[in-house]
């Protein structure tokens, strides 16, 4: 999301193997026609009856922007820079589910008016002369720094960076955990209004401080906050407008955007 009104989706039905299109949302607009309501009128805007459209359907069209395809990856990342007003994800390219193409990591800046990038980054991210592979999820704070995690398989790596036009560097943070929420990484949150960092994995969500990262990190187990959920449906990631705090969370299997009651 990019403030109240604009919400960008990425969508990467699997037969189309690593491309796919963002669509946004005039979500203003939405809940004009009173799409919070009645969700089933967005769901089936693009369905004609009786060999046409009707004008409500129209209306809803005319609110929603369908980007073209590109190469997009896994297609989990998807994040807005608060503080130099981008758009960026991961080109994260799989020879299979969770199996890198090359160890080479590629970002990609987007254009907000034609919805498909504009340009790319490509970088290796290094450990002790070891390339580690790029990641899938991406989130940034108010003051520009960008995030992402890893599980290799014995913890929970957090990175932390700044990604520029023509350029991009991470670290890995001091702070390795060893227990995550869930068993499969799904993306990468920050609420700006409570000024905590989201973990989202498989129906599981847990929080901490994103101050807690800074220098060598204090984190502690007092820091986080737990959150488990009932596993039937699959959590794609979690978006904030930047104002009221609230959750905007995407599920699969049957694809929905559901609004948190509180802040989250």
């Amino acid at each position: 999301m990019t403030g109240k009104k604009y919400m960008y989706i990425v969508y990467c039905p699997t037969n189309l193997h690593n491309k796919g299109r963002i669509v946004r949302f005039n979500t203003q607009r939405l809940d004009q026609l009173g799409a919070r309501l009645f969700p089933k009128e967005v769901r089936d805007a693009y369905v004609k009856h009786h060999g046409k459209y009707n004008p409500m359907q129209k209306e809803i069209q005319a609110a929603i922007k369908v980007g073209p395809l590109f190469v997009t990856g896994h297609g989990q990342s998807l994040a807005y820079n608060w503080k130099n007003h981008g758009m960026y994800m991961w080109r994260d390219k799989e020879r299979a589910p969770r199996v890198p193409i090359n160890y080479w990591g590629y970002i990609q800046h987007i254009n907000l008016k034609k919805l498909r990038p504009d340009h790319a980054i490509r970088f290796r991210l290094s450990s002790h002369g070891l390339s580690v592979p790029g990641g899938h999820n991406l989130t940034f704070d108010r003051a520009g720094n960008a995030y992402f995690w890893t599980n290799p398989g014995w913890c929970a790596y957090l990175f932390k960076g700044k990604i520029h036009h023509r350029s991009v560097k991470f670290r890995l943070t001091k702070q390795k955990l060893r227990h995550q929420p869930g068993t499969r990484i799904q993306s990468m949150a920050y609420n700006p209004a409570r000024k905590r960092l989201l973990l989202i994995s498989d129906a599981s969500v847990a929080s901490f401080p994103k101050d807690r990262l800074d220098g060598q990190g204090h984190l502690t187990n007092s820091c986080f906050e737990w959150n488990e959920f009932g596993p039937k449906r699959e959590f794609e990631g979690i978006a904030y407008d930047g104002h009221s705090g609230l959750a905007n969370l995407l599920v699969n299997h049957v694809p929905e955007v559901l609004i948190s009651n509180r802040s989250f």
